[in-house]
């Protein structure tokens, strides 16, 4: 069977909670021509007020319950020109279905069903007073109060239990389907919602799900889910685990653009652990949360109850207590208001780089990084041994080998800007975290002129901004001298998930391409190359020369990279990827 086109959800919130009603009158087939229902009493009982959500599919409205005092409920109304969508007429009634097998205090509950005389279906369920997890992190720019998110994955994973052991698989779990009630002093509640595309296992109103098709919210959604494979119990514990890391760290694990992208990294693996991005996070807390976002199903936890202990008991460093499990109490939560997410931040696959001295007075705008400091040498830097006459290196033969070592100084931060642990040596082979500020150490022995290029893409062209050599150093000069340890750096890695290409090039003698650029390192042009001839010749010069990639060596002890090349010219393309 050919694969289905994916139904991928965006990232504003859909309320669930919905409330419909039988109607007979004439009123109510002329209200339904404009897929509007206000005014209408359904079901002689529900009294509609004011639509309060519309999609593409259905709409949300506001009522009244005439024989619970005016009780407010909500209705969920399939539009009319959805009739002839035989997959969301089958969702639809899979969202009755589920809703009606799941009696838990942790799910929105639905209190009736019907249809209208035009045959467009609706819910009744419960008007959940509060407000959207999405909006509650959203208040949290550093990530939530430990104990908080304990609480809320907690409940949310006995919740998730409770649907599974119905067989009902959400498939579409994210923050602006879980809604938090306060209760009396701290207490929170927490009720999953829009069962709109759950599975249903042996549905006794509509056929079981298509195999092949996706559906879902990408940034959430489990492997399985993406390749239209069977989903279970362990894609919601999978997209559960993508909510707690967010929850913590205000990222996901990833964060890709399309699903192709979202499949290989998934595959993988997690490379930033959560506790790299939050201060004081347990590190039983990462092993908990990495083994949910494992590749493969059956390496997750056996049910999502298991996951929300083993996250509590890591998170508190013991035993859940008996409080913690007693959270969801069983009782009717009203909805207040419902937060829609922002819409994803557009990825920039590239840095953007202005010395910090620079941006007292220039916004930094144009570079692929953001160049946080100055470029500085090491303390006490090694003295040449020898210092060739300036401009004039000894030349080598073509026979000689060019030698260059570099390796990386890494400094993580927290979102908030905070320096977080000690710097750590790195290859670069690592994958990093955005707003990680990375240093770069390059030596020889021997004497030669050291380029340092950053290349990113810009309205389907590509740019280079010159980092080295600056004007701080050796009045601009590029000339190194035998044994001189040049320290590069801090720069900021962007945040937005990319590889970011850094051009190093190591040459006996002077490059006339980019000592003719050397003008641009100054407050006005701040590195960025900007004439297309100086560009073309750039573009050329490297690409003639990495045509022959240099051999590479790795001191895996030392997180040294050794890099040689039997040329007076030594290119060497530096990749850096961050998520």
């Amino acid at each position: 069977m050919p694969r289905r086109w994916p139904i991928i959800s965006d990232q504003t919130s859909r309320t669930v909670v919905a409330n419909e009603s039988n109607g007979s009158s004439a009123g109510a087939v002329r209200a339904l021509a404009s897929d509007s229902i206000i005014g209408l009493t359904l079901k002689e009982r529900y009294l509609v007020e004011k639509e309060i959500g519309k999609g593409g599919f259905g709409a949300v409205y506001l009522a009244r319950d005439l024989e619970l005092l005016s009780k407010p409920v909500v209705i969920k109304l399939l539009l009319e020109k959805s009739l002839d969508n035989d997959w969301v007429v089958q969702k639809f009634r899979h969202e009755i279905e589920a809703l009606s097998r799941i009696d838990h205090p942790g799910v929105v509950g639905v209190l009736a069903t019907g249809n209208m005389p035009s045959g467009n279906p609706f819910i009744v369920m419960e008007y959940v007073e509060g407000v959207s997890l999405r909006s509650l992190m959203e208040e949290e720019r550093n990530g939530m109060d430990f104990d908080r998110v304990t609480n809320i994955i907690h409940q949310v994973g006995y919740a998730l239990k409770a649907a599974h052991e119905k067989g009902i698989v959400h498939r579409d779990l994210k923050p602006e389907n879980v809604m938090v009630r306060q209760l009396d002093g701290e207490e929170e509640q927490v009720k999953l919602i829009d069962f709109g595309i759950a599975k249903v296992k042996d549905s006794r109103l509509a056929p079981s799900t298509v195999v092949g098709e996706t559906a879902g919210t990408i940034v959430y959604m489990a492997p399985e889910q993406i390749n239209a494979q069977t989903v279970s119990a362990s894609t919601d514990i999978y997209s559960l685990g993508t909510i707690a890391y967010e929850m913590l760290t205000t990222r996901r694990p990833f964060n890709p653009t399309t699903l192709f992208q979202l499949s290989e990294i998934q595959r993988a693996g997690v490379k930033i652990k959560p506790s790299d991005l939050r201060r004081g996070l347990p590190l039983a807390a990462d092993d908990v949360i990495l083994r949910a976002l494992s590749f493969e199903p059956e390496d997750r936890f056996a049910t999502a109850g298991k996951f929300a202990d083993a996250f509590a008991e890591a998170m508190l460093e013991g035993t859940v207590s008996a409080s913690r499990r007693a959270q969801a109490i069983a009782k009717t939560v009203h909805l207040k208001k419902e937060v829609a997410a922002p819409l994803p931040q557009k990825r920039k696959p590239w840095l953007l780089v202005v010395p910090v001295i620079l941006l007292l007075a220039v916004a930094a705008t144009a570079a692929a990084f953001i160049w946080k400091s100055s470029t500085r040498s090491v303390a006490n830097e090694p003295v040449a041994v020898s210092q060739p006459p300036a401009g004039n290196p000894t030349t080598t033969s073509a026979a000689t080998t060019r030698k260059v070592d570099y390796f990386l100084r890494v400094q993580k931060y927290l979102p908030d800007g905070t320096k977080y642990q000690q710097p750590f040596k790195s290859t670069g082979r690592e994958t990093l975290a955005d707003g990680w500020r990375v240093t770069l150490n390059i030596a020889s022995p021997q004497a030669g002129f050291l380029y340092l290029i950053n290349e990113g893409p810009q309205a389907n062209t590509i740019t280079y901004n010159l980092l080295y050599p600056s004007p701080k150093y050796s009045k601009g000069s590029a000339l190194l001298a035998e044994g001189q340890q040049r320290e590069i750096g801090p720069f900021q890695l962007d945040p937005s998930q990319g590889k970011e290409k850094l051009w190093l090039v190591w040459s006996a003698n002077e490059v006339p391409e980019f000592e003719a650029v050397k003008g641009v390192v100054n407050p006005k042009d701040r590195g960025v190359i900007s004439d297309q001839q100086r560009i073309d010749a750039i573009r050329t010069f490297l690409s003639s020369h990495s045509s022959n990639e240099p051999e590479e060596y790795i001191d895996k002890v030392n997180y040294v990279v050794q890099v040689r090349s039997k040329s007076d010219v030594l290119v060497k393309l530096i990749e850096l990827e961050h998520h």
